[in-house]
């Protein structure tokens, strides 16, 4: 009698390996721009020295070493990476390629990109284009024609200046931490990348596969932690962020000798009479409405992944 002998899997096409790959690259480059170029500078731009006072550690140091080109030539970069990322992804499931490996429908990647591509994106052109006829208070505080620290009106405690460098700080930090969520589909392509080597199709079938790195149980742990931190943790910083750039606009429209008549329904109107200030306004009613229960979800997630390892510990 003739044993059958084991099917093995189809060799990999060199389109499922590649390019996850180039995908995971680009993610990567998204993740590494927001995370040093927009956090981390924002954060040490800011670390008050010894001979410098609270009050103004922002308006003696952001503002004075970011230019207004530096300023929205970093807001253009971080888009344009970002719409790069994106296009490749769906070029990808043209294909017939899923890049990520938790994703069985490509429908899903839609789904999650098309709002970014034609929402928030485009709504932080004007900011970055500089067209002053659409983004009015921000470019005008931007501008920071009274650098002398005058104070605006007879309202405000702060100076444009102070204002400037808040509202520097607070896009950057919105955009950054909004857009740090790249290192997730960072894990997700190199492990698609590691399953089309091996010619596994679902990632439930990663248990079966001989190598496994970005697919180990330690690197789904990390995956899953820090999808669960960025659901519940750094997508509210990102919307704090949010609030205080709409809360220097705010200041400015309302102190503003030719501003509004006082009434808050006007001056709020004003604010979100920005795309700039709308685009935080959809990243937050999304946060709101999405995240809670991705994070719910992302928890079931590791409690099943930690009692799955106390299985294979025990067999």
């Amino acid at each position: 009698m003739v044993k059958s002998k084991r099917k093995l899997p189809p060799p990999p096409q060199w389109q499922s390996i590649i390019l996850p790959l180039l995908a995971g690259i680009l993610h990567l480059r998204v993740f590494h721009y927001a995370l040093f170029h927009c956090i981390l500078h924002s954060y040490f731009a800011t670390t008050p020295s010894s001979s410098k006072s609270s009050s103004s550690i922002i308006a003696s140091t952001t503002s004075t070493t970011i230019s207004n080109q530096e300023f929205l030539h970093k807001c253009f970069t971080l888009d344009f990476l970002i719409f790069i990322a994106y296009i490749f992804d769906l070029l990808c499931c043209k294909l017939r390629i899923i890049p990520f490996s938790r994703v069985r429908n490509p429908k899903d990647i839609f789904g999650h990109h098309m709002p970014t591509l034609l929402l928030a994106l485009p709504l932080a052109i004007p900011l970055w284009g500089n067209y002053r006829s659409l983004e009015l208070n921000s470019l005008s505080i931007l501008d920071n024609l009274k650098d002398d620290g005058a104070i605006i009106g007879n309202t405000s405690p702060h100076s444009l200046s102070q204002l400037r460098a808040d509202l520097i700080s607070g896009y950057t930090l919105a955009s950054g931490f909004a857009y740090i969520s790249s290192l997730n589909e960072v894990f997700m392509c190199f492990q698609r990348v590691e399953m089309s080597l091996q010619g596994v199709d679902s990632f439930r079938d990663v248990g079966q596969m001989k190598h496994r790195m970005f697919t180990s149980r330690t690197a789904v742990y990390v995956e899953l932690c820090y999808k669960l931190c960025f659901f519940w943790g750094l997508s509210i910083v990102a919307c704090k962020a949010c609030c205080d750039f709409d809360w220097v606009l705010f200041q400015y429209i309302t102190a503003s000798t030719s501003g509004i008549d006082g009434s808050i329904w006007r001056t709020l109107l004003t604010l979100y009479s920005s795309p700039a200030a709308l685009r935080g306004a959809l990243f937050r009613a999304f946060s709101i409405v999405m995240y809670p229960s991705m994070g719910s979800r992302c928890f079931n997630k590791i409690k099943q992944h930690h009692q799955e390892g106390k299985l294979v510990k025990t067999a």
